[in-house]
């Protein structure tokens, strides 16, 4: 199953909501799980491949889910995707 997404975070994929994917894909054993972006594939189950497809806010990421539970997977990590939201820091000064 696969579906993509828009980064929707103003900071892109970075280590915050990178963790967050990586601790949900971990709660589904029995499914592989692996995002895409400009051809790049990686799992989804380690933080480092994670922050290496570079996603910024507004990039498509393609979510791929095989195995028991793809569907619940699909859901909760596109979740993420899709409406995890933090502003950028403000510079003070």
């Amino acid at each position: 199953m696969q579906n993509d997404y828009i980064v929707q975070n103003l900071l892109g994929l970075h280590v915050r909501p990178a963790k967050k994917i990586v601790e949900a894909a971990g709660r589904y054993k029995e499914c592989n799980i692996f995002l895409e972006k400009s051809g790049k594939r990686v799992s989804a189950k380690s933080l480092v491949n994670v922050l290496t497809i570079g996603a910024k806010h507004g990039d498509t990421v393609t979510l791929i889910t095989e195995g028991e539970q793809e569907e619940a997977a699909q859901e909760e990590i596109g979740r993420i995707l899709a409406e995890y939201s933090e502003a950028p820091a403000r510079k003070e000064g």
